[in-house]
């Protein structure tokens, strides 16, 4: 599962920017803190771009759209 770090942000920022009860700060508070101890996201893996490549390549595709499939594949990774 992927963590929309900007959604989070601005949850935090609502929860310590507004009036909010000190439950819904806690709990965007360890929200926050489970996001940061995930580890990184692993980059694509050779062979993962070698194969995305080969099908831009079959569909006639070129550069721009092998790099536009690539981002909308591993971007949230």
């Amino acid at each position: 599962m992927t963590t929309d770090f900007r959604a989070l942000c601005a949850e935090l920022v609502n929860a310590f920017d507004i009036p909010s009860s000190f439950q819904y700060k806690a709990l965007a508070l360890t929200r926050a803190r489970a996001a940061l101890a995930t580890p990184p996201p692993e980059p694509p893996t050779v062979m993962e771009i070698l194969e995305l490549s080969g099908e831009i390549e079959d569909a006639g595709l070129g550069q721009i759209d092998l790099v536009r499939a690539a981002l909308k594949r591993w971007a949230q990774r």
